[in-house]
């Protein structure tokens, strides 16, 4: 199976590789920080830039899952409250790493269909919904590109007539209206994806995929809020490059495909 990694906190050279890692002065393969990305001209993820905003639904899901944790555990005879409160910090960490991992998983089935066409079930029914929403398109899977405006991405699905699809695994999407699960962060990363492959006019598609049956799927076609959110994303950029103190833009000299 291929190994999918998730985009948030990566980093990306100007050709559009990732660069996710790097080699330390120890010799070392260790992750990609600002400092190394400043050195060497990194831009940030789509999402990088995005995380640098709160998330209050997300807010409340550590806190819902945290708590949850507290009931769960037992406390210990002559467990001390900081002792009882540092292992439900374990455990909610714990639910929190398995929520990611299984969501890593489900994006790697997904991926190796589209790329490898080795079918599975979970590809199959996305696959069915695109065919049935927008047929006969061309797609292109876990593409990367960087933006001349400082940011670059890997985007999970898009089209060549300009349909871009993103994948989100959630838990118990059954009796849940696509549109609630529509946050303007989301729409404002198709967006972003657009505008840094050079489209003016996109299409944007968010796919929810159930974590505890990923066969199930609930698809959102967003509306026409492309150019709202696509001034949020580069608002945010700014915003991003500011507090960073680090703006990663660049000119494309067009005639000589290089980057001045």
């Amino acid at each position: 199976m291929t190994e999918h990694k998730s985009e948030g906190g990566h980093w990306y050279d100007r050709d559009g590789e990732p660069r996710y890692t790097i080699k330390g002065a120890n010799g070392k393969e260790r992750k990609t920080t600002l400092r190394d990305a400043k050195k060497n001209g990194y831009v940030p993820s789509v999402t990088t830039v995005i995380d640098i905003l709160d998330k209050p639904s997300l807010n409340v899901w550590k806190v819902n899952k945290a708590l949850e944790a507290s009931i769960s555990l037992q406390r210990k005879d002559d467990e001390t409250d900081s002792g009882f409160i540092n292992r439900c910090k374990q455990e909610y960490q714990k639910i929190g790493s398995t929520a990611a991992s299984e969501g890593t998983k489900i994006h790697a089935l997904i991926e190796e269909g589209f790329l490898n066409k080795t079918t599975n079930k979970t590809y199959e029914v996305v696959q069915d919904y695109l065919d049935k929403s927008f047929p006969n398109q061309q797609w292109i899977a876990e593409d990367s590109f960087c933006s001349s405006l400082g940011y670059g991405g890997k985007i999970d699905l898009y089209s060549k007539s300009g349909i871009f699809v993103d994948f989100k695994t959630k838990d118990y999407l059954k009796g849940k209206k696509p549109s609630s699960l529509a946050f303007d962060s989301y729409g404002m990363q198709l967006s972003a994806y657009g505008q840094g492959c050079g489209f003016d006019k996109i299409k944007r598609v968010s796919i929810f995929i159930d974590r505890q049956e990923p066969t199930f799927i609930l698809g959102h076609v967003w509306d026409d809020t492309h150019n709202k959110h696509k001034e949020m994303f580069n608002s945010l950029l700014t915003y991003w490059k500011l507090v960073k103190n680090y703006d990663p833009s660049f000119v494309l000299d067009k005639t000589s495909n290089e980057t001045l």
